[in-house]
Parts: C-alpha cells; sequence; structure tokens
C-alpha cells in the first residue's frame, strides 16, 4: 500500500483537533473533495495513528447500495470494532438493537436503539478517546443520520472525535448529512478541510513509489497534468504506463519512452486498466463483486452463479483479486473494493442489461434461500429486486412492499422508496395500488415531508373504499395539504370525507381549524363542539384531535382553552413515546407562537427528552418552530437566527410554507429591531403567507419594518389591513397595540384613543402574557399611567418576555422621570439584544433625565470569536456574503448569522459602520 503522500498539513489538522477531544469533548472535521482526493487514505491513516496512541476507533464507510439500508453506517461502525473485552457485549447489544427483522412499530425502538449506541461510545470514551471515522458521508443512509445527530448531542461532553468525509458536489445531495454537521456545530466545534489537488511534486513522490524509482520531470509534469494532481488518478495512471511499457528506465531516472502526445491514457481507462491484466475469469468475478458491493465467503457459490463459473474457477479468481489488491477485507463485513472508484468503473463497465440480469440472479438464489427457510437480509433482497425486477413483477412487488413495512416506523425514508418502486412495478390497475400508495403517502407526512406525500395520497383516496384506512390517509392528506399552505383544498376534502359519510373525529378536528382559517369562526366553534361528542378509537387520534382544537382556540385566543386542550392532547398519548413527543411537540409550537412563553417551555424541555427516544423523523419542525419563537421572545436572539439559517432550507426543500412563513416573520423582526435594514429589506420581498394567523404574525413584523423605513402611512393601512373586522382573531392585540404606539408617534391621539377602547373591548379574555404586557404597556401610553406600565413589566416579568419587559421599562421610564434604575435596565437588555434603536432611546431619555447612560462593551477584536473574526474581516474588504461563504466553507444562511452576531457585538447596523469599526481597532 502506498504511503500518504501530501497531505502531512491536513493530517496535522485533524491531530490537533482530536487532541483538543480530551479537554473540550466532542469533536468533529468534515473533510471533503473529488473522488480519489485522497479523503480515504487521509482517514486510513488516522485509524492507523490513533490506533497507536490506543486511542478506541470505529469506521464506516458507504456507498450506493449502503444508501439503501437503513442505519448499516452505523451497523459497520459498530462492527469495526477491535475485541475490547467488556465492550463486546456492549456492541452485542447495540448491533441486536439496529436489528430490524424483529422490530415492532413502536416509539420505544430508536430510543433503545440511540441507549444502546451511546453506551458503546461512553464505554469507549471512558477506557480511552475514541474516533468514529465515517467515509463516504453523502452516501450514509438518512436513518444512521438521524440517529448519530441525537447520539452525538448525548455524549457531547465525551472525549470523541467524528470525522467525516464526503465529495464535494455529490450527484445525489443528501441534505441529511449536511445537517448532521450543522447541527453539531450547535454542541461542539466543527472544522471543515477541503482537499485541494496535489502539486506536482507531491505527484512525483507517487510516481516515484509506484515505479519504486526515481522520475524525471516530464514524466512527473505528465502524471500530473493528466491526474490534475488527483492521488488515486496519478497512481493507476502511473501504474498504467509502467504495464504499457510506456516508461523506461535511463540512468537510475524514470522516464517516458514515448512522445507524451503518443499516450492515451484517461483517468477512467486509468481505473479499468488496474483489472486488465486479470484473467478473463477474474475480470468477470470483478465485474460479479461489482454488482454484490460488499461479498461475504460464504457467498462464492452465489458469486460464482452471477459470474456464470464453476465454483472452483471463482475461488481462484477472487484469489487473483486479493493478491491484486482489487478487493480487500472489510473485517467482519467480508470484502470489498480496495477503492470505490474501482467499483464504480466496473460497475458502469458491465453495461445496464448486464446489471439488471445479475441482480436478478441474486435475487433469485436469495428468493429461493427465503423459501427453504434461511436468512435472509430482507432490505438487500429489497435492493436487488429494485433493480432487476420487470414491470408486473407481483412477487418482487410483494417483498418490497414486506420491506416498506419492516421500515414504516424506524426508517420512513426508506419505507417510502420502496413503497415507490413496489409502484413503478405495477400495473396501473392493480388493486394493491391503492394500499402500497396509503403506505407511501403516511410514511412521507410521518418523515415530515409534506409535499411529497400528497400526490400518493391524492391517488390513493381515488381507489379505497370507505373505513379505517382511508380515513388515516385523508387525515395525512389533510395535515400535509395544511403544511404546505394549501388550505382551500385541504378545506374541499375535509367537506367532501365528512359529506361521504362517517369519519373518524380527527377529521372533524381537522375540518374545525380550517373552518377558522377561512374566517368562519362560528362554524368552528359548532365543529369543535360537535367533534368533543364523537367517540376516540386510540390514543393516536385521541392527540390528533386535542391538538388540532389546542391550534383553533389558540387563533382565536382563547388561551385558556388553548392549554387545556394541550394537556389532553398529552394525557391521551397514554405514555405512548411517539404520541406524547407529537403531542408536546405540536402543543409547544402552539403555545410558543401564541407567547405562552412558559407552558410552551416545559413541553420543549420533555419533547427534548423524549427526541433521544423516538428519532427526529416527525414533527422536527414543529418543535424547532417552538424553540424559535421561545428564543424570540425570551431575548434570546442570536440564538433564534441560528436556528432559523438552519431551518429554513430545510422547510423550504419541503415545502413547509406554514412554518416558514414563522421563521421569516420572527427574522424579520428581530432584524428590524437590530437595524439590520438591508437583511430585513431582502425578507420583505418574499411573499408573504396567506394563512390566517402566519399572514397576521407578518404584518407585525412587516409594519415595524415599515415604519423603521419612515413610510407610517403604509404600516397602518397593513395593519388594519390585518386587523380587519376579526379583532378577536391571532395576533390583533399586538397590531392594535402596534398601531397604537403609531399614531402617538404621530401625534394623533384621538384615533390612540378611539383603537385603545376597541382593544380593551376584546381584552377580557386574553390570557396571553403577550397580549396582557402589550395591552397594559399601550394604556400606560396613551393614559400616562404608571400603574398600568408597572403592570406590563410584571406580565412580561412572569410571562418570559424578556424583550417585551424592557419594551414596557422604556414606556415607564419615558411617563415617570423618577424610574432611571428601570431605564438602565432596559438600556442593557437592548444593548445585550442589539436592538441599538431602542437603547439610544433610552440612553437619549437617561441624558435629559441628568442620569449616568451604562458604557458601552469595549469594542474590542477580543468581543469575537475566531470564526467571527474571519468574516467580520473580509466583509472589512469589501467581499460580498456569497463570496465569503465560499471562501470560509459555509452557507449564504451562516453567514448572515454570524453577520448579526457580529453587528450586535460591535453596536452596529450596517456593512459601512462595520468596517469603520474594525479599522478603527486596528489603529489601536
Amino acid at each position: 500500500m502506498l504511503p500518504l503522500v501530501g497531505r502531512e498539513p491536513e493530517l496535522k489538522a485533524v491531530l490537533d483537533c482530536v487532541d483538543r477531544a480530551p479537554a473540550t469533548g466532542l469533536v468533529a472535521v468534515r473533510v471533503s473533495g473529488e473522488p480519489g482526493i485522497g479523503k480515504t487514505s487521509l482517514l486510513g491513516e488516522l485509524a492507523r495513528r490513533l490506533r497507536e496512541r490506543r486511542y478506541g476507533v470505529l469506521v464506516s464507510d458507504s456507498d450506493v447500495l449502503g444508501r439503501r439500508i437503513p442505519y448499516g453506517a452505523i451497523v459497520a461502525a459498530l462492527r469495526s470494532a477491535s475485541s475490547r473485552g467488556p465492550i463486546d457485549k456492549v456492541r452485542a447489544e447495540a448491533l441486536q438493537a439496529l436489528d430490524l427483522s424483529d422490530v415492532e412499530d413502536t416509539g420505544a425502538w430508536f430510543g433503545r436503539a440511540a441507549e444502546r449506541l451511546v453506551r458503546v461510545l461512553t464505554e469507549m470514551a471512558s477506557a480511552h478517546p475514541t474516533a468514529l471515522l465515517v467515509d463516504d458521508l453523502d452516501h450514509v443512509d438518512d436513518d444512521s443520520l438521524a440517529l448519530l445527530t441525537l447520539v452525538l448531542r448525548r455524549v457531547s461532553a465525551a472525549p470523541l472525535v467524528l470525522v467525516a468525509a464526503s465529495r464535494s458536489h455529490p450527484n445525489d445531495d443528501n441534505t441529511a448529512a449536511e445537517e448532521l454537521i450543522d447541527r453539531l456545530e450547535q454542541h461542539a466545534e466543527v472544522m471543515r478541510i477541503e482537499l485541494a489537488p496535489l502539486t506536482g511534486s507531491d505527484v512525483a513522490r507517487i510516481v516515484e513509489a509506484v515505479l519504486e524509482t526515481p522520475v524525471d520531470e516530464v514524466l512527473a509534469h505528465e502524471v500530473h497534468q493528466r491526474a490534475d494532481g488527483n492521488p488515486f488518478f496519478a497512481t493507476e495512471i502511473a501504474r498504467s504506463l509502467k504495464e504499457l511499457d510506456l516508461v523506461t528506465v535511463d540512468g537510475n531516472r524514470a522516464r517516458l519512452a514515448v512522445s507524451p502526445n503518443a499516450i492515451r491514457l484517461t483517468r477512467r481507462e486509468a481505473v479499468l486498466r488496474r483489472v486488465a491484466p486479470l484473467t478473463r475469469d477474474s475480470r468477470a468475478v470483478a465485474r460479479a463483486v461489482a454488482v454484490f458491493r460488499r461479498v461475504r465467503l460464504d457467498q462464492i457459490g452465489l458469486l460464482a452463479r452471477v459470474a456464470s463459473l464453476p465454483e472452483g474457477t471463482v475461488v481462484e479468481a477472487f484469489d487473483d483479486l486479493l493478491r491484486a489488491a482489487i478487493v480487500v477485507r472489510d473485517d467482519d463485513q467480508g470484502y470489498r473494493f480496495s477503492h470505490a472508484l474501482v467499483g464504480e468503473a466496473l460497475y458502469q463497465e458491465v453495461g445496464p442489461a448486464q446489471r439488471r440480469h445479475l441482480h436478478s440472479l441474486i435475487s433469485s438464489r436469495l428468493l429461493d434461500d427465503r423459501e427453504q427457510g434461511l436468512p435472509v437480509d430482507l432490505l438487500q433482497l429489497a435492493w436487488h429486486l429494485a433493480e432487476s425486477a420487470a414491470p408486473g413483477d407481483l412477487v418482487a412487488v410483494g417483498v418490497l412492499a414486506e420491506a416498506a413495512q419492516l421500515a414504516r416506523g424506524t426508517a420512513p425514508e426508506t419505507a417510502a422508496a420502496l413503497c415507490g418502486r413496489a409502484l413503478q412495478l405495477l400495473p396501473r390497475n392493480a388493486p394493491e395500488r391503492a394500499e402500497l400508495l396509503a403506505l407511501q403517502c403516511r410514511v412521507l407526512a410521518r418523515a415530515s415531508r409534506p409535499a411529497a406525500a400528497i400526490e400518493p395520497g391524492e391517488i390513493a383516496l381515488q381507489e379505497l373504499p370507505p373505513g379505517t384506512e382511508r380515513g388515516r390517509v385523508a387525515t395525512a392528506m389533510i395535515a400535509s395539504l395544511f403544511s404546505v399552505g394549501r388550505l382551500t383544498e385541504a378545506m374541499e376534502l375535509a367537506d367532501r370525507e365528512v359529506e361521504a359519510g362517517e369519519v373518524p373525529a380527527t377529521l372533524h378536528a381537522q375540518r374545525a381549524l380550517l373552518l377558522v382559517f377561512h374566517g368562519r369562526y362560528d362554524d368552528a366553534l359548532a365543529e369543535a363542539k360537535r367533534t368533543e361528542t364523537l367517540p376516540i378509537s386510540s390514543p393516536a387520534e385521541g392527540v390528533v384531535v386535542n391538538e388540532q382544537l389546542a391550534m383553533l382556540t389558540s387563533m382565536l385566543f382563547r388561551h385558556d382553552q388553548t392549554i387545556e386542550y394541550s394537556n389532553r392532547a398529552l394525557r391521551a398519548s397514554e405514555g405512548q413515546p411517539v404520541l406524547e413527543f407529537q403531542a408536546l411537540a405540536v402543543c409547544a409550537s402552539t403555545g410558543a407562537l401564541a407567547g405562552l412563553v412558559h407552558d410552551a417551555s416545559w413541553r420543549v424541555r420533555r419533547a427534548e427528552e423524549l427526541m433521544e427516544q423516538v428519532g427526529s423523523h416527525a414533527f422536527r419542525g414543529e418543535l424547532n418552530t417552538a424553540r424559535v419563537a421561545l428564543d424570540w421572545l425570551g431575548g434570546r436572539w442570536d440564538a433564534a437566527l441560528d436556528r432559523i439559517g438552519r431551518m429554513v432550507p430545510e422547510l423550504e426543500a419541503s415545502r413547509e410554507v406554514m412554518m416558514l412563513g414563522a421563521m421569516q416573520a420572527m427574522e424579520l423582526d428581530i432584524r428590524t429591531w437590530r437595524g439590520e435594514l438591508d437583511v430585513a429589506a431582502r425578507l420583505a420581498e418574499l411573499s408573504p403567507p396567506t394563512a390566517a394567523n402566519m399572514s397576521r404574525l407578518h404584518a407585525l413584523a412587516m409594519s415595524g419594518y415599515l415604519i423603521a423605513k419612515g413610510d407610517t402611512e403604509q404600516a397602518r393601512e397593513l395593519i388594519d389591513l390585518a386587523v380587519g373586522i376579526h379583532v378577536e382573531a391571532a395576533y390583533s392585540c399586538v397590531l392594535l397595540a402596534r398601531l397604537i404606539e403609531l399614531d402617538l408617534e404621530m401625534g394623533r391621539l384621538d384615533d390612540a384613543r378611539r383603537t385603545l377602547a376597541q382593544l380593551h373591548e376584546v381584552s377580557a379574555t386574553r390570557v396571553s402574557p403577550w397580549s396582557r404586557t402589550a395591552i397594559r404597556r399601550v394604556t400606560g401610553l396613551v393614559d400616562q399611567d404608571v400603574d398600568a406600565l408597572h403592570s406590563a413589566i410584571n406580565e412580561a416579568t412572569t410571562g418570559g418576555l424578556e424583550f417585551e419587559k424592557a419594551r414596557a421599562q422604556l414606556a415607564l421610564g419615558e411617563v415617570d422621570g423618577s424610574e432611571v434604575p428601570t431605564l438602565v435596565e432596559a438600556y442593557t437588555t437592548f444593548q445585550r439584544l442589539g436592538a441599538h434603536g431602542l437603547r439610544r432611546q433610552a440612553g437619549n431619555r437617561l441624558r435629559a433625565l441628568g442620569a449616568k447612560v451604562p458604557r458601552a462593551r469595549s469594542k474590542t477584536p477580543g468581543l469575537l470569536t475566531e470564526a467571527e473574526e474571519n468574516v467580520a474581516r473580509l466583509v472589512q474588504q469589501g467581499m460580498r456574503n456569497r463570496d465569503i461563504a465560499a471562501a470560509l466553507h459555509y452557507s449564504p444562511r451562516t453567514i448572515e448569522v454570524y453577520l448579526s452576531r457580529i453587528y450586535a457585538k460591535l453596536h452596529v447596523s450596517s456593512r459601512l459602520e462595520l468596517a469603520r469599526v474594525l479599522d478603527t481597532m486596528h489603529q489601536r
């Protein structure tokens, strides 16, 4: 095996990160680069070095097949662990927990699997620092990534290192892989390394190692140019030149024996040259192995059948592959290609028709074994059938459907893909289609992919007869249409199902909520009352019914009922982890967006505990929306923007427009208060949400932006339009409060008093601290009522509304000149949040009262983290966000988050101000 060449700086950087793990806890390194650039070699050398240091090492790699096997990457990592005595038992328990063959569809399964994996990592890390090395992260299955996301968070304090390698621009983008790294940044140090092409001198060292002699500059240059500095291809090209006798040794130095122009050798040809010297039989076996991807010795008979050769010949050929280092031992998983590119080249060489034939031979043998009662991996069988079955193959359809049922509870992404392939094989009029479409719709909805769930659900409903399954699909369809903002279609579907006959209570509850969104409040309350009289057939139905009614009452600002229905939803779960998590996540989102901070906070905390049992496939958006809303209302704006930056791409990909609208509104509000009007302008240009509640929340943020721009008349029109005639609807109190404050600023005291009277008419039923704080603040401002303002401060304090508290304190300071300490506290809060306009207002009032204004924190580089300093420096140089993102290997959204932090820390609100501050720093 050739030594690692030209990667000493990168190896040192990774080892430096590894050395920090015992002191800092979890450290993650993302290594990226094109195929063959040296990622696998780097990880291999790292594993060798760490084992020499007596580190615990777990190694996993994946490929196209691995992407199709749920939890395959984690299983491979566990199997790679060397025997460590007592840890063997823990590892065996973890492997058993990840065996899907006899798993029931219960929420406890994911928790048990996570617990076992945590225990393995904890046991290993307690004995020695431990490294988890994951090659080809972009090919790791989504289910492994979901489990790793939870587990690594739980062991973030342990001396553990994750080093993950992936292609820079994978053909099949794995957003879950990128999300894993992004989420790790919340609780771990993350370092990104991009492997660049090797220099000419490094390629020369590789060529010398292959040819076992020094080489001249022309030969080294030719290999470097043809390989584009790629070490894998440089190695293969050098080998090919040697085997083709195109190199000669002259004066103890190798040189080309022909003119460079006479050489016809591309990268792909060089890879295939690796197997060219083999016999015809060995090459046939190599192609067969490419179809298996991995092969065990007990599969030699099957390999012989696939290669159409006698078993003895296959044994000899297989040994030839091992001697030529084309195939290598892969611990107890069997044997694999020494490099994925070799397998990919051979697989493509086979040709589509032959590939399909070979997959068919494998699946036929596996089906025979299954009929004889021999153990067969159902998911691997399903993969070979998916690649080989012809349309109309009902046996294949049955296996794929069975595999989908097996994976639906624990690996919904895999289940949905299996349903999709089974549907491709079925004739259009096959009776099995409706059942498969129904399953696909439900698993996609469960995997938080509502946009994808709609089409199969629509088709399934055309064929399903009345009954339980139809009710389940209709419920999933309505929920999916709701999530993507297609409310009219959701309403029409609910109406049709109710008119057609008996439907479950769940659907009635959904219909009641949709009636609110369509402004039919009386009809909604009547439907909700009817829903409560209907029988509940299962805990799952009880959860959905009550969470829908919680949302309905929140929309009507009957928040005492919102809390009661949320509690009922939790009780209805009967302690089943998945249902309990659903009730907590959905109702936490409802409560947080309504301003019920304390109620939503404990639900979020409990949901986060349960997530480690049930996984993060479903209701992740709802839980994250609750977290963002709590950070927004609780004055943790940097945390809110961090989470929004991570959530928005995911919500855009899944087209969950309801939650996306909430994210955009909250970000617009924060950016506006911070004075970041350049970023706010981009958000303001986005299409506003159309759903009633989100459109009002957006109007609240948008009106603030218009006021900040000086467009007060347009802000007033927007508020009037948003409130409309439904003053009892969501966000009406805070919208009217903003209108009152706007009238006061414009000197329209009579208008402010009329709006205040209207506000008091609808405030009697308001139990939300947010609403009560707003009402009492504007009452104090209009009536110059100190007691009302003190009450507003107390309401905000009790309700956990940090920003609203500071606004009430500022209002009190404006009304009562003796409230200097209160003004100082408001000033400090605004300074911490980065709300510099309000900070300056508080400071001006303090000066007018003759009080001392707190000093702003020193604008020194020490305020910024290293990453923030890097971003700030590039902004100072005039680079745009997308260019900075490319230079630092971040996403543009991440750069925006960093800029927001930098602005808040340095008390600036534009790139120009930032550049000036940095210039001042550098002059000191």
